[in-house]
């Protein structure tokens, strides 16, 4: 069986979810790329909701916030 991933808006996923924020720690060896993919989401959208610029490097222990 095959899974497709449907990748939502932010209001897409506001109104589905009332705009719940899940906390996220970043750990060793994360990239963004590798949350966004994880959780589901873009990496445009983990920069918006994070004030990520495109320079912006993660650092361990680093609170971001994933919105479901």
């Amino acid at each position: 069986m095959s899974m497709n991933k449907v990748m939502m808006s932010d209001e897409q996923m506001d109104q589905i979810s009332g705009g719940s924020i899940l906390p996220y720690r970043v750990q060793a060896g994360d990239s963004i790329e590798a949350i966004a993919k994880k959780y589901n989401v873009t990496v445009d959208q983990l920069k918006k909701w994070n004030n990520l610029g495109d320079t912006s490097t993660l650092a361990v222990g680093q609170q971001l916030r994933i919105k479901f």
